[in-house]
């Protein structure tokens, strides 16, 4: 569960209003265009070969539930694949290279810079909150989701296990994200030892407020 969250630099830049990163958006909504033959984004958006892209930074790979995705991509979500600037950047350079079975008939961006550009111009269609919530959501439904309520519901699959929209007023922020790095352990049988990484663990904090 170690990987990166390169988008927190993308944000950082973005925020500080960086002419760089300007420039780069704007040349990333060019070289979309290409993408565009497929996805659509935006108000109204909707799927046509491909799925539509809205909401995408943060969002666990194949798990629109009304469009086709391959098998493989389904299960790679499942897995634990939420799509960040680094993976979106992996994926856009080489799709069936990234994840064999992938049904996208795009090749790849081959030019470093214009997978760059591109990433760029997804990210300055978000804000870090809304990024930093829906990564923290897939997290808790992949990881935690087998036992626990991840959303606003009250009772999980397991009755014993506490529901996670309440885990913020029960426990101190702080040390509920101490705990997500140093690795959790409850004592109780049904509950694996996990751990998360810094960028992680904020991500959990982030959704975990947004339930309220």
């Amino acid at each position: 569960m170690g990987a990166s969250v390169r988008w927190v630099g993308l944000f950082v830049i973005m925020l500080s209003g960086a002419p760089a990163f300007a420039q780069s958006v704007e040349m990333g909504a060019e070289v979309f265009a290409r993408c565009a033959i497929c996805h659509e984004i935006g108000p109204g958006a909707g799927n046509r070969q491909g799925p539509q892209l809205n909401e995408l930074l943060g969002r666990r790979a194949g798990d629109l539930p009304d469009f086709s995705y391959s098998e493989a991509l389904r299960e790679a979500g499942q897995n634990g694949l939420v799509w960040t600037a680094e993976t979106l950047a992996e994926f856009i350079a080489r799709p069936r290279h990234f994840e064999p079975g992938s049904r996208m008939i795009f090749r790849g961006l081959r030019n470093p810079a214009e997978v760059e550009d591109v990433v760029a111009y997804l990210v300055s269609l978000e804000t870090p909150d809304q990024v930093a919530s829906r990564t923290g959501k897939a997290l808790v439904e992949t990881y935690c989701g087998a036992c626990h309520a991840t959303g606003s519901e009250d009772l999980g699959p397991h009755a014993e296990a506490p529901a996670f929209r309440d885990l913020h007023h029960r426990y101190d922020v702080g040390d509920l994200a101490e705990a997500l790095v140093e690795g959790l352990s409850s004592g109780h049988p049904d509950m694996p030892e996990f751990e998360f990484d810094p960028d992680q663990a904020e991500a959990v904090i982030a959704y975990l407020k947004s339930l309220e």
